[in-house]
């Protein structure tokens, strides 16, 4: 059986390698580093469901929310902010599109597990894979491995 495809875009290589980590038992994931290069790939395939930083280069994560509502708003309930900073205001931003769900950063890795699965639709029963570790410390340790 063939592995749902996830969309990660986010420009923190530390973060991409910790989530490619995380999901890779369950899902195949495709890693964009900015907005543009995540509205390329959006453009040739469709996925389980799309994983989003807000604050990136070239092209910023409204942009591509925004891209999605003009030319996919179908995918628009499949894509989970995953971001670090978000104030009052920029919530209110994020709750003008009907996207899944949002996760803040650092995150808990079984609530970021159970909220991509949410997204893709796969509410199966949830397995505990490990015992849970706060996102920063796993930032740390996926940061050190990639400099191995």
């Amino acid at each position: 059986m063939e592995k749902p495809v996830v969309l990660l875009a986010d420009d923190n290589e530390a973060t991409c390698t910790l989530v490619t980590a995380l999901l890779r038992s369950d899902f195949t994931v495709e890693v964009a580093f900015d907005g543009a290069h995540a509205i390329e790939k959006l453009k040739s395939r469709t996925y389980a469901a799309v994983l989003l930083d807000l604050r990136m280069p070239v092209t910023d994560g409204y942009g591509v929310l925004d891209y999605l509502q003009e030319e996919r708003p179908e995918i628009l309930s499949r894509v989970l902010i995953v971001t670090a900073s978000l104030s009052a205001g920029e919530m209110e931003r994020v709750r003008q599109y009907p996207v899944c769900g949002v996760v803040a950063k650092p995150f808990e890795v079984d609530a970021l597990f159970g909220a991509v699965r949410q997204c893709v639709g796969d509410e199966g029963p949830q397995f505990i894979r490990g015992p849970l570790l706060a996102s920063g410390v796993i930032l740390f340790l996926a940061e050190m491995l990639r400099r191995v």
